[in-house]
């Protein structure tokens, strides 16, 4: 009689076993599902704050070389004037060397005139670089900027091939106001650009795709990123007198070279009293643009098509 009572009691406990068991697979569904989710979005939004990174790259290291340009020009600059004013020194015999006919200024002369030559072609150099039109324009630059926002998705080795990417928008960063969404109005020639991407994917759910259940259910992954060019560091550089910590000795060292068998400061390329400033960019974020996008609902959040 005792044995039937207890095994009428275990077949009670059957269904809550059974209840038990569903509402355990089904959190564990769901937390399956959410992870998922959530880690997919994580990979949109990196995907997406990589994409814009990219995008304005080119325009990041286009300013940081033109910087190097310049600092190189400024050297350059410094070393002409200062031939320039040896030479003038031996014209007059200025700085001791021997005035007559043969003597040390007219050797020092030919020397210097031919270093200033080889001076001049170096800052001339440096100009062209800078006046390479199409890479240091407006067009230029936007045109650059395009190729690399075409070449999103296509290349596994600079974006995540995982998802689809779609430019918001690609007009200059507003400097004195301008909404940032094509209004060049006020905006200055070679300003900087910006960028706002998005990168999208529908995914299928885990477990109804594990369990071949729903396969066609499925989430929208979307990241969304917006970055522009913006100055990283401004450096002030004393080439003549900061130290060079694999030499010892400052990065410019006096030239005295042209002065033969003797040091004259006359006859001496300083660099002690130059001072040059340079600036140093790179992609940095910015908050996504937020007026009436054509993808949207009207209040600026972007939806996948």
């Amino acid at each position: 009689m005792q044995q039937r009572q207890l095994d009428g009691q275990r077949g009670q406990t059957l269904p809550f076993w059974a209840v038990g068991t569903l509402v355990v697979l089904s959190l564990l569904f769901f937390t399956a599902n959410y992870l998922n989710v959530v880690a997919w979005q994580i990979r949109a939004q990196n995907a997406a704050d990589s994409a814009a990174s990219v995008a304005l790259s080119v325009q990041a290291n286009n300013f940081n070389e033109t910087s190097t340009i310049l600092y190189a020009a400024a050297l350059d600059e410094n070393r002409l004037r200062y031939l320039n004013q040896a030479l003038l020194n031996t014209i007059y015999g200025v700085g001791g060397c021997n005035p007559s006919p043969g003597g040390t200024c007219d050797q020092n002369y030919q020397t210097l005139l031919s270093e200033y030559d080889v001076a001049l072609n170096g800052y001339t150099a440096d100009i062209q670089l800078m006046g390479q039109a199409n890479n240091l324009s407006q067009g230029g630059q936007q045109t650059d900027t395009r190729k690399a926002i075409a070449a999103l998705g296509t290349s596994c080795a600079i974006s995540d091939c995982a998802f689809t990417y779609t430019v918001i928008d690609t007009s200059t960063y507003p400097i004195n106001g301008g909404n940032g969404n094509g209004d060049d109005s006020h905006h200055s020639l070679l300003a900087p650009q910006r960028v706002d991407v998005a990168a999208c994917r529908n995914v299928p759910y885990f477990v109804p795709l594990l369990l071949k259940l729903g396969a066609g259910a499925s989430f929208q992954a979307l990241g969304r990123a917006a970055d522009a060019v913006i100055p990283a560091d401004t450096e002030v550089f004393d080439p003549g007198t900061a130290i060079n910590p694999q030499t010892g000795q400052p990065y410019q060292p006096p030239e005295p070279q042209w002065a033969q068998a003797y040091s004259a400061p006359a006859y001496t390329v300083d660099f002690n009293a130059l001072q040059v400033n340079l600036n140093w960019y790179s992609a940095g974020s910015i908050a996504p643009y937020d007026g009436s996008i054509s993808q949207g609902n009207g209040d600026g959040e972007y939806q996948c098509s």
